[in-house]
């Protein structure tokens, strides 16, 4: 039986291969091109910086002054030494008092000198005697015997020369030097006082003396002096006592000649006078001591210096203004009431701009910035865009170094060359390994571009997995 079943079986594949259905074609299946992938990757955006330094704040000056102890002044005296002047000599010296009266309380200084142009060889004379001090040892009695000139108390020098030159005399005083170094203190309020029974450089023409040709003949001398080291009438004046011109020779009998140079120096600097025949000088001296101490300087000096724009000045509670400021040193254009408050505010230190926000030059990516403030961390830090400007919510410290890092705005890839052909049944796509939606990309077969339709996180990796197409025979 089995020999006849496979007769059969030889006998029918013998009778198919006679048929013209044969056409020697195999119906096995083409293989599938091989897979091909492309690693690519998004752009990853520059880190930029911006270094700013914060400024500093400075410390708030909040001094408070009293004007009582009222300023620096100098005076000069100038005593006519010559022979008609031992009473008038002997009036003043006992009136030290009465012309500090009103200045008691001041850092003040006397210097004594004569009208004698004979003390003036090479200023030596001038400058022998040291200015009479506040602190010192019972300075009426050394006022008294410089401005008696004797040998002692009692003894009255009236030898000086009858060619009286108060005006070189006080110039000189006003220039000597003790130490090397001028004793006029470069803050003090100056006043010159002048007694003489004459007028400056009295020209005798019978006798044949006087000073005419010389410098100090007029006025001007120490008005340009003066004016050259203070401000005429408002820190440096002139007073006198003389016979006044406006004086007739019945009110002053026992002067010898009107002092007009005299008088007129007087009246430019703003000084006040009295007469040099009165029986008591101490009202006239009261006199000059009130009108030193309304141009005393209620001057003086700050803790610290301020900085620009910062300095505010109240006197009794008003606003005050007429001041100068230079440095730490405040210096009156028009001194305060006496026994006024002063209350002066100010910020010392301050330096560049103290801020919580900071500019900078561009748009950063997705509006992200973060920062360092002394080499830490800081939290916080936004991104405005409506003023540009980075944001803390904490103000930086003074004077820290602060840097702002951001990322540049640069735009993310959405277009990805990869190979034209592909076979988009078998085309898929990776971002950082997690397969992407065909709907989120489209694929062009000629020019072989793959287009995201929102581009791939910054940085990312993707991959792209296809075949080509198959060709057609």
């Amino acid at each position: 039986m089995k020999l006849l079943s496979h007769l059969l079986l030889v006998g029918l594949v013998a009778t198919a291969c006679k048929t013209n259905d044969f056409n020697g074609q195999s119906t096995r299946a083409a293989a599938l091109p091989p897979v091909q992938t492309l690693d690519l990757s998004q752009v990853v955006r520059e880190v930029r910086q911006v270094k700013v330094t914060q400024g500093r704040s400075g410390s708030n000056g909040n001094e408070n002054y009293s004007v009582t102890q009222k300023g620096v002044v100098d005076i000069v005296v100038v005593v006519d030494n010559s022979g008609s002047m031992a009473e008038e000599k002997a009036n003043l010296s006992n009136r030290m008092a009465p012309l500090l009266s009103s200045i008691k309380d001041s850092d003040w200084r006397v210097l004594v000198t004569t009208t004698d142009p004979e003390h003036n060889k090479g200023f030596l004379g001038r400058c022998v005697n040291t200015p009479i001090m506040r602190g010192d040892s019972n300075p009426e009695a050394r006022f008294q015997k410089l401005v008696r000139g004797g040998t002692s108390d009692t003894v009255i020098d009236t030898s000086g020369t009858g060619i009286e030159r108060p005006i070189l005399a006080a110039v000189d005083a006003l220039k000597c030097k003790y130490g090397g170094s001028t004793w006029i203190r470069p803050e003090s309020t100056v006043a010159v006082l002048i007694l003489t029974d004459e007028d400056n450089c009295h020209i005798d023409v019978e006798q044949g003396y006087g000073c005419s040709g010389s410098p100090d003949k007029d006025g001007s001398y120490l008005t340009n002096y003066l004016s050259s080291i203070r401000k005429l009438g408002t820190d440096g004046k002139v007073y006198g006592i003389f016979w006044h011109p406006s004086q007739s020779q019945g009110q002053c009998s026992t002067a010898l000649k009107q002092a007009t140079i005299i008088s007129d120096v007087v009246q430019k600097t703003g000084g006040t006078w009295g007469s040099i025949c009165d029986a008591d000088y101490a009202s006239t001296l009261s006199r000059i001591s009130q009108d030193v101490a309304q141009i005393l300087k209620a001057d003086f000096t700050l803790k610290s210096i301020p900085d620009s724009g910062t300095f505010r000045m109240s006197v009794n509670g008003q606003n005050w203004s007429e001041y100068v400021l230079t440095g730490p040193n405040v210096h009156f254009t028009r001194n305060p009431p006496a026994g006024a408050a002063i209350v002066v505010t100010y910020v010392s230190g301050a330096s560049g701009v103290v801020a919580s926000s900071f500019g900078m030059p561009e748009e950063p990516a997705d509006g992200q910035v973060s920062a360092t403030v002394n080499g830490q961390a800081a939290s916080g830090v936004t991104y405005d865009a409506s003023t540009r400007k980075a944001v803390f919510s904490s103000k930086p410290a003074d004077a820290s170094a602060i840097i702002i890092s951001y990322k540049a705005n640069t735009p993310l890839k959405t277009v990805f060359n990869i190979a034209p052909n592909a076979d988009t049944k078998f085309l898929k796509v990776y971002i950082n390994g997690a397969l992407v939606n065909a709907s989120n990309y489209q694929y062009n077969s000629e020019s072989g571009v793959l287009t995201f339709a929102s581009p791939p996180p910054e940085g990312a990796k993707i991959r792209a997995e296809w075949r080509g197409k198959k060709k057609i025979s």
